[in-house]
Parts: structure tokens; C-alpha cells; sequence
């Protein structure tokens, strides 16, 4: 399938676009033609990851808007849907990327404020985006794709507040599947493993880098981790034609690493 003129002048939603997967995405989107809104908390990396679509897209800045705000917000959320539809006149594709891990996410360290924090971001302003974008979506028979995790199905005891956020998101993308199907909305998720991304910017580094290389390893497929590209190709599928009568599922993109079982 010629994907460029698949997407060419869409208008995408990504959240989460200033790093990681969510900028990936991005930059994937604008190489095939879309209209692409980059939304996240720093103004400074989303400015980066939009000179990295105008230098992929042809260097035409009508074709982007930036929108910086914490999506725990409602007013920001609905300012999201609200200046891209006043920009572009509709919404095709939502990508509700952005999403939060912190060390209190373990059984032994969980604090309420992580819980609420964890919760607000990779649950909460999920669903009201999603609500938020709804109607827009109806118009151009659009879909979205959500961005869950292999923690959503695999049993982290140091991630069990995250992990809990994730199957949320499993089971929200497959009653909005069903609810909206009837509007012509398709939802679908992938379900990443472990990416080398900012989401652990809140960890020690040093240990960070160990364990990403030691999980790596554990990957029956290539025997590493997966890059944002990798994850970002398959975003792009489900949100193509190609994918016409796909809805309801969550794609695990993980090298096999599902396949060992629970904690691994």
C-alpha cells in the first residue's frame, strides 16, 4: 500500500510526541503526508521533535501545530482537540501516546500521590481525550490507537501500579471498539515491550541502563529491546486503511517476550 497517499493531509492527534515512541510516531506520520499535532508537558523537546518533521515532511510548517500542556488537565485536553480542529477543520487519527511510570509504582515503595499521578495520565486523560475527540472522529469515520504496554498481560511486582494503568487501557480500547463501531470509529492499542524512552527519566540511570540491557536479552526475537520505530510502524498500520476492519485489538509488539510468561 502507498502509504503516503494513504494519510496525505490527514490530521493526527499525538500525545506524548516530544520523546520516545510518541515522537517517532510523529515523525512517521509526517513522512507520509499527514497534518500532525505534536502535544506534550516541555515546550523545548516538542520545538526538537518538530524540526525533525519539517526536515522528514519538506520543511512545510503549516502542516504542524504544537500544543504544550499537562494532559491531566482538562482544559488541556479539550484546548487539544479544540485548536486542531480550528486549525486543520477535522481529526482523522488520535494517538493518545503520553503516559507516565515512577519507582512508587512497586508494592513496597507505591505512595498515593504516584498512584493518582500514574492513574491520571495513563487512564484518566486517555478516556476524556478520547471523549473529547469523539464527535470530530464521527465526522471522517477516523480511529484511534492507544498505546498500552506488555505490563498490561505480565505480572511486574515493581511495576504494579503502571501495570494496573495498562490493562485499564487493554480494556478501554476494547469497550470503545465496541461502542464505537456503530460510528465508524476504529480503536485499536499496541502493546510495547520495554523501549529505550525518557519514561524512566525518574530512575536512577545508572540502573536503568542495566536493567534495560539485561532485559534485552531476554527477547526470543533478536534478543534485544524494541526501538521507537519498530513500535511507531505498527501505530501506523492500525491507523491506515490496511487495517479497515481491525478494532477491539491489542497488538503485542514484544519480540516474543509474552510468550515466556508471567514475570519473566
Amino acid at each position: 500500500m502507498n502509504m503516503s497517499k494513504d494519510f496525505k493531509d490527514k490530521v493526527v492527534v499525538i500525545t506524548g510526541a516530544s520523546s520516545g515512541i510518541g515522537e517517532c510516531t510523529a515523525i512517521l506520520f509526517a513522512q507520509h503526508g499527514a497534518n500532525v499535532v505534536l502535544c506534550g508537558r516541555d515546550e523545548r523537546r516538542l520545538s526538537s521533535a518538530l524540526q525533525k518533521c519539517l526536515e522528514k515532511s519538506g520543511g512545510n510548517s503549516d502542516k504542524f501545530l504544537i500544543i504544550q500542556g499537562d494532559l491531566s488537565d482538562a482544559s488541556v485536553r479539550q484546548k487539544i482537540i479544540q485548536q486542531t480542529v480550528d486549525k486543520f477543520g477535522r481529526l482523522d487519527i488520535l494517538v493518545p501516546n503520553a503516559g507516565i511510570i515512577l519507582e512508587e509504582s512497586s508494592i513496597a515503595r507505591a505512595t498515593e500521590d504516584a498512584f493518582d499521578q500514574i492513574m491520571n495520565v495513563n487512564v484518566k486523560a486517555v478516556f476524556f481525550l478520547i471523549k473529547e475527540a469523539i464527535p470530530h472522529l464521527e465526522k471522517t469515520k477516523g480511529c484511534i490507537v492507544n498505546v498500552s504496554s506488555t505490563g498490561s498481560t505480565l505480572v511486574y511486582p515493581d511495576e504494579i501500579i503502571y501495570s494496573m494503568s495498562k490493562a485499564a487501557v487493554d480494556h478501554m480500547t476494547r469497550t470503545f471498539a465496541l461502542g464505537l463501531a456503530p460510528k465508524g470509529i476504529r480503536v485499536n492499542a499496541i502493546n510495547p515491550t520495554l523501549v529505550k524512552t525518557n519514561v524512566y527519566r525518574s530512575y536512577n540511570a545508572e540502573g536503568v541502563a542495566t536493567f534495560m540491557e539485561d532485559y534485552g536479552r531476554l527477547h526470543p526475537l533478536h534478543g534485544r529491546n524494541s526501538t521507537c520505530e519498530e513500535q511507531a510502524n505498527v501505530i501506523l498500520f492500525l491507523a491506515s486503511s490496511d487495517a479497515n476492519f481491525v478494532t477491539g485489538e491489542c497488538i503485542k509488539v514484544d519480540g516474543g517476550i509474552t510468550l515466556r510468561g508471567a514475570s519473566n
